[in-house]
């Protein structure tokens, strides 16, 4: 299942509490794409659930959907205790404009924060 929230008009919220797979996958862009058409700029917060995982595929997918959408995209903090994810995240940076931070679940007040800024 994947919960939306709104933390002001230019920041979306998205929780997934299912594993990401290729299916899927398309279901948080059309979200996105929805509020990038209706605010320009946008900042994500994404929160992976505990005990869900992304399959190494999509990560692909969605780093090329980041790149084609890196200029209305100001900032992305994923949220996970996935570690392989996180650190994905990290490099992310080198290949879109978007400011991107990994966050681990425990600390989803910060990264809620730092979307906020």
């Amino acid at each position: 299942m994947i919960s939306t929230f709104e933390l002001s008009n230019h920041v979306v919220g998205l929780i997934i509490d299912k594993d990401i797979e290729e299916g899927n996958l398309e279901d948080i862009h059309e979200i996105i794409l929805e509020r990038i058409s209706e605010f320009g700029k946008i900042n994500i917060f994404c929160e992976i659930a505990k005990g869900h995982d992304v399959a190494f595929l999509c990560l692909i997918d969605e780093l090329k959907f980041k790149y084609e959408n890196s200029s209305n995209i100001n900032k992305f903090a994923i949220v996970t205790d996935l570690t392989w994810l996180r650190a994905a995240m990290n490099i992310n940076h080198l290949i879109v404009h978007t400011d991107i931070r990994p966050f681990e679940i425990k600390d989803r007040m910060q990264a809620i924060q730092w979307i906020s800024e």
